[in-house]
């Protein structure tokens, strides 16, 4: 039996996966994430989806469509099976997968063409690869982009459409690239671009289908909801235009401005140009786009850096290259295998950015109970809910899509600790507040006269109502 060697582009693809797979099994701390879990958590418990916040006392019984229900659903039994350990590697496995379709797609047929592609796209996009049901919409993206780049059959569409539907709501983005690749095509053809078309049709076919899931066509109309409520989405960071001073966004500019540089001096097709152009303007609208924007210039980027087909071939690979490569191959596996058994240890959550110490003290003093209307951070919300469920009431959290506009004016205006924050406060009824020392509310509470510091450790101080 002949035993195939594997090629070092295999494994430049594979040291990618790899590092996405590190990077997926780090104990999960996402606020949303948290949310997301419990979520699942009770709809696995309870056998249902939520129709109405059962969350928060300031939006209860609101409407609520649970628009990720899947990936909650599927967080809620593995953490019934093998507890958040488990959900870990679920999202390990997926950003393993979502790294080798987008490398797989940013292949330019030699090992370090394809190492520059592909560290071009994951440098862009990585950043921004968090453990939430963004990840399933990220897969389906990269599986549409697949399908139409390797020319598979169209009705592969349906299912990976009715998977994202019932997942996130970035699908209109990947009938969005559809559209303009079919505008490209149209332009590079001069004429009806049939086949793009016929993808555009299939993705269309699967958006009916996605009619049929637990919650109906609500799922499909969910998008909108951005719309809605545009003025509470503007203040949440992955929504507003990037800021290339910090972080994330920094990174993704240094990576992006290498493509730009590679792209400029090629002569590319519409069929790219304009897909490209549209996403490159959608990562500079909202922070939130740059992964998706990696995905589609992925293939593109892989095709200008590919070899020219007037270059010399490349020498037949040596024995002593042979046995490096199997070398290489064992080495990633043992890294595989070293990277999934490190969930086995640890809880499976990263949680020392919340006030724990704080809410066990609440809960000892009795101020977690119904009788009490407490105020905090939204993400103290997520975290609550975790900890607690439907059992404590919040005030806030950062499912900005389902809380009524005048809540989340309200919590912004604690946030700028503006003058009528304390009336907020009054007319909401709150007693307790929970909140970081070094925001500005909690120095108008001090000097209020109407608030007392009754607990403070760390960066968290708990107030009391006086009167």
């Amino acid at each position: 039996m002949i035993r195939r060697v594997p090629k070092l582009e295999s494994l430049f693809v594979a040291t990618f996966v790899l590092f996405a797979f590190r990077l997926g099994v780090r104990p999960i701390g996402d606020n949303s994430m948290l949310t997301h879990i419990r979520t699942g958590i009770d709809m696995v418990h309870r056998g249902g989806i939520p129709r109405t916040d059962p969350y928060s006392w300031t939006a209860h019984g609101v409407r609520w469509v649970v628009q990720s229900w899947l990936p909650e659903f599927s967080y809620g039994w593995a953490q019934r099976v093998g507890g958040y350990r488990l959900i870990v590697f679920e999202q390990a496995l997926l950003m393993a997968g979502l790294a080798w379709l987008v490398v797989r797609l940013a292949r330019a047929g030699s090992p370090l063409r394809t190492g520059l592609s592909g560290l071009i796209v994951m440098g862009m996009s990585v950043s921004f690869w968090t453990p939430r049901p963004l990840l399933f919409g990220l897969v389906c993206m990269a599986l549409t982009v697949t399908i139409v780049e390797h020319r598979r059959t169209s009705w592969w569409l349906v299912p990976v459409v009715w998977l994202w539907v019932q997942s996130h709501g970035s699908f209109p983005l990947g009938l969005a690239w559809l559209g303009a690749r079919a505008v490209g095509e149209g332009l590079d053809w001069r004429s009806w671009p049939r086949d793009a078309m016929s993808y555009v049709g299939a993705f269309a076919a699967g958006l009916v289908v996605s009619v049929v899931n637990p919650l109906g066509a609500r799922l499909l109309s969910f998008p909108l909801t951005v719309g809605d409520k545009r003025e509470a989405f503007q203040s949440i960071i992955e929504w507003r235009s990037p800021d290339f001073q910090h972080g994330g966004p920094r990174i993704a500019l240094v990576f992006m401005t290498l493509a730009l540089l590679l792209l400029v001096r090629a002569r590319l097709p519409w069929r790219d140009v304009v897909p490209v152009v549209l996403f490159f303007a959608l990562a500079l609208v909202a922070v939130r786009n740059f992964p998706l924007t990696a995905i589609v210039l992925a293939p593109v980027l892989g095709r200008v850096l590919r070899r020219p087909e007037s270059a010399p071939a490349r020498p037949a690979p040596l024995a002593s290259q042979d046995r490096m490569n199997r070398a290489l191959a064992l080495t990633l596996g043992l890294a595989f295998v070293l990277f999934g058994t490190s969930t086995l240890s640890g809880t499976g959550l990263s949680l020392h950015d919340y006030p724990k110490a704080a809410v066990t003290y609440l809960d000892e003093q009795g101020l977690l109970s119904t009788s009490h209307r407490l105020a905090h951070e939204d993400f103290v919300g997520n975290y609550l809910e975790l900890r607690y469920g439907s059992a404590v009431q919040v005030f806030v959290d950062d499912r900005y899509d389902m809380y009524p506009l005048a809540v989340s004016r309200d919590y912004r205006r604690l946030l700028g600790a503006r003058e009528q924050s304390l009336g907020i406060l009054d007319q909401r009824a709150v007693d307790v507040v929970l909140w970081d020392k070094d925001e500005p509310l909690t120095n108008l509470l001090r000097v209020s006269g109407r608030w007392e510091q009754v607990w403070a450790e760390g960066n968290w101080v708990i107030f009391r109502r006086m009167d």
